[in-house]
């Protein structure tokens, strides 16, 4: 390996090795120079560095999912050892850019560390992972593991983390990874691996020559984080290889991490013609590879709950410098059931601002949620408005703190036709109607049930609201 190589054959070097249906742009942008010397001073391991023209360009190249197939490339070219590291191209370099093969020098101010390791951390932690109450287990067993992995000890392997879309599975993966690449006794292993699905059977769909390569690539790695392995179930021959490759590297205790969508038997029950053709999940994975993600660890991720949304909806509009009322993140957390839907909407909200310089209104905010995919679905504003609206009063007048007798049955109508209907908490509707303290919905949700049992008009008055309450779905 000769300090000498020029950047441009080693470019040419890289794309001869991508696979024939990938395509990565914006390498000729970037910049590399090779060496043979060790990272830490004489490991004989050779040294890829790659210099981004800013730190925005490496934003993008990770965001766009460019890293793993690149990384991909680099190895089956110049060797499954090979160290890659990143940095920002400096002002100095950019001038020097002529003279190929120049190492970078202190002087030139560039970053010593890993560019797109810092932005990895940036993006995916366990600190920006909302987690709510009903997936804090599998936070913390993941946590545990990683503690115990700095002592030398590998509690769990393989690691599987299954729920459905928008539960934070990938989340939680790449802050896994990012914690892994942190601990120096297994980085000194090898290569910490994240791949997708479609990254991961594409290697295998290559040349016999490419495939013994990225095998072997594979094989001598420190640790696996393998996402939406659900999509796998298209392809027999990348099954066959990822049970293998989970026996070799739990023969040699190396971690392996898997993420995956899980349809429960109620959940796939629910839907209907194309999109239950449409959807795969762990289950119909190949039974020999389904036996061996499930012998170790398996953490469930719930869907995010109406708290949870709230706080990402509250934390991200803060993050993002957008000036709301109270209620704002309320509305966004009950209106969109996934977490994907309610940042898609507050980017939208985002990106109107900065256009318009105002805050959207309702109407635009119903625009909306409809790009997200939202679907229409009764919610509590819509039980509180058809109530409201019986009884001659606003939402507004509903979420007040007025006690009028008309408008307290108005209000505990309301509230009890919320938990009937749709199953809220109590707090949660404390809050939906103004504020409340979670003992008063549970006063009004018992009164209107023991009144009904006594009064006929009542017991009418409920059966009529809840079908028209229906009928809204």
């Amino acid at each position: 390996m000769k300090d000498s190589i020029s950047s441009e054959h080693i470019l040419r070097t890289i794309t001869a090795c991508l696979p024939e249906t990938d395509n990565i742009p914006g390498l000729e942008a970037l910049e590399f120079t090779l060496s043979a010397k060790g990272e830490r001073g004489g490991t004989g391991s050779p040294i890829l560095d790659v210099y981004f023209p800013h730190e925005f360009y490496a934003r993008w190249f990770r965001q766009h999912g460019h890293v793993e197939g690149f990384e991909y490339a680099a190895h089956l070219a110049f060797g499954s050892d090979l160290c890659i590291k990143y940095h920002q191209k400096s002002r100095e370099r950019k001038n020097s850019a002529s003279v190929p093969g120049t190492p970078l020098k202190k002087e030139d101010g560039a970053a010593p560390t890993a560019l797109l390791s810092e932005i990895r951390r940036e993006e995916y932690s366990f600190d920006s992972f909302i987690s709510g109450q009903k997936n804090e287990l599998a936070v913390s067993t993941i946590i545990n593991m990683l503690s115990d992995l700095e002592r030398g000890v590998l509690s769990y392997n393989p690691l599987l983390l299954r729920g459905l879309p928008g539960t934070g599975k990938s989340h939680l993966l790449h802050a896994t990874a990012a914690r892994l690449r942190s601990i120096p006794s297994l980085a000194e292993q090898g290569r910490i691996y994240v791949l997708s699905s479609s990254d991961f059977a594409g290697l295998f769909r290559q040349s016999p020559a490419r495939r013994e390569a990225g095998r072997a690539m594979l094989r001598g790695c420190a640790a696996l984080c393998l996402d939406d392995t659900q999509q796998l179930v298209r392809s027999p021959q990348a099954q066959e290889e990822l049970a293998d490759l989970i026996d070799v590297l739990i023969a040699k205790k190396r971690p392996v991490l898997c993420a995956c969508s899980y349809l429960s038997p109620r959940q796939r029950a629910e839907l209907a013609g194309a999109d239950a053709a449409d959807t795969v999940s762990e289950e119909q994975l190949a039974p020999a590879l389904l036996s061996r993600l499930r012998k170790g660890m398996v953490l469930d991720l719930t869907e995010a709950d109406l708290d949870v949304r709230m706080r990402y909806a509250r934390h991200m509009l803060q993050e993002l410098n957008l000036n709301t009322d109270n209620e704002t993140p309320l509305l966004l957390a009950r209106r969109c059931g996934q977490i994907r839907h309610l940042h898609g909407v507050i980017l939208r909200m985002h990106a109107f601002f900065r256009h318009t310089g105002t805050m959207p209104d309702e109407q635009d905010l119903e625009g909306f949620f409809r790009a997200s995919g939202s679907r229409d679905t009764l919610t509590p504003e819509a039980v509180m408005s058809l109530v409201a609206t019986h009884y001659g009063f606003t939402s507004r007048d509903l979420r007040g703190k007025k006690r009028d007798s008309p408008l307290v049955e108005a209000r505990q109508v309301a509230m009890y036709l919320c938990r009937e209907l749709l199953g809220e908490s109590y707090p949660s509707l404390g809050r939906i109607f103004g504020g409340k303290d979670h003992s008063t919905v549970m006063h009004a949700v018992k009164k209107i049930r023991e009144i009904q049992v006594r009064n006929k008009d009542m017991h009418i008055l409920i059966t009529e609201l809840t079908q028209r309450c229906l009928n809204r779905i």
